[in-house]
């Protein structure tokens, strides 16, 4: 009976304190080009779920799992080398953010040759689960872009990114080990992404590969090989 009910715990307290992180994005470093020109891509690709492990009134760190989620990104230019964007990772935080770029002409443009461009985002998301733990997730994230467009229907490139995401939460619960524990985690995301960009205006498809290393409060080192697709329309 005492080992159901250390189970039951574990699943209640695990399953509530989880939180996702981001692994493709599918960032490349071409402006949409002009004034409100926008696009829209759809996702299938590799992120990671955290557990927080709570146990003995304090938190003993996360476990990692990979998984692949649904996502979404949404570009629009405010000037020619100036895009805002929003890109969101099914269950995790999504993101508002400005790309520039500094070298190469935009994607309007259909020019060839090399394109340079970073980029930063920002996002905040608070939630309450129905077994009474509420956080919040703070993400930042920090692209540097590079690609080589050969024509109008291929482009080739690779994307840095580091980012850090804050989780912070409180339990609410009948055992008195674990209510009123205080989580508090970061976690920094180091990606170095590969990938290839087909177009056929206005709709495009994406292929990318990459290597992301995660480092989280108190707890073990974790990498992983992510690998997705996404498919877009511009308009």
């Amino acid at each position: 009976m005492k080992l159901i009910l250390l189970l039951f715990i574990f699943f209640l307290t695990g399953c509530a304190t989880k939180y996702m992180l981001p692994g493709n994005r599918f960032m490349t470093p071409e402006s949409q080009g002009g004034a409100l020109t926008s696009q829209v891509e759809f996702q299938q690709a590799k992120a990671t779920r955290l557990y927080n492990n709570v146990s003995n009134s304090s938190s003993n760190g996360v476990d990692y799992e990979p998984l692949t989620r649904s996502g979404f990104l949404f570009s629009t230019s405010l000037l020619d080398p100036i895009d805002i964007f929003w890109s969101h990772v099914g269950g995790g935080n999504s993101l508002l953010g400005i790309k520039y770029q500094f070298l190469g002409t935009s994607r309007l443009s259909k020019g060839t040759g090399h394109k340079m461009a970073i980029s930063a985002g920002f996002g905040s998301n608070e939630h309450k689960t129905v077994d009474q733990i509420s956080f919040e997730l703070a993400g930042k994230e920090y692209q540097l872009l590079y690609g080589y467009r050969f024509n109008e229907m291929f482009l080739i490139y690779s994307n840095f990114s580091y980012a850090t995401y804050n989780f912070k939460g409180d339990i609410v619960s009948s055992d008195p080990a674990i209510n009123s524990l205080k989580l508090n985690n970061e976690s920094s995301l180091k990606s170095l992404l590969s990938g290839i960009e087909f177009s056929i205006m206005p709709f495009t498809a994406k292929v990318e590969i990459g290597y992301q290393l995660i480092s989280t409060t108190n707890s073990k080192g974790y990498s992983n090989f992510v690998y997705g697709y996404s498919l877009g329309f511009s308009f």
